[in-house]
C-alpha cells in the first residue's frame, strides 16, 4: 500500500495530467510503460508508484515544477532541503 504522501504526490500528477488534457496512454507511452501500469500507479489500492525519474519526466512533459508536485503548499519559498526531504518522504516504505 502507498503512504498517504505518496498517494498525494501521485494524485497531484494525475490532476496536472488531466488539467493539461493528457491521457494515461500518452503519459504511459512517454514513460515507456503500459497504460495498465500507469492505471495501477494512479490507483490507491495498488502498491505501484512512480519512480523519481518518472516524476521528473512527467513534470518536464507537463511543464510543471517538481516542487509543485512535492511541496504544493510552499512552492514559492521551497529550498533545496525541503525538496530533498520531500523526496526522502516519497521514497519511504510502509512497514507491513
Amino acid at each position: 500500500m502507498k503512504t498517504e504522501f505518496q498517494y498525494e504526490v501521485i494524485s497531484r500528477l494525475k490532476k496536472a495530467r488531466e488539467d493539461k488534457n493528457f491521457t494515461q496512454a500518452s503519459i504511459a507511452k512517454h514513460l515507456g510503460i503500459s497504460p495498465g501500469q500507469l492505471g495501477n500507479i494512479e490507483s490507491y489500492k495498488q502498491d505501484h508508484k512512480f519512480t523519481l525519474a518518472q516524476i521528473l519526466k512527467i513534470c518536464d512533459l507537463l511543464k510543471i515544477k517538481i516542487e509543485e508536485v512535492l511541496l504544493p503548499e510552499k512552492v514559492a519559498d521551497a529550498e533545496i532541503r525541503d525538496v530533498i526531504e520531500a523526496i526522502v518522504k516519497y521514497q519511504e516504505k510502509i512497514e507491513e
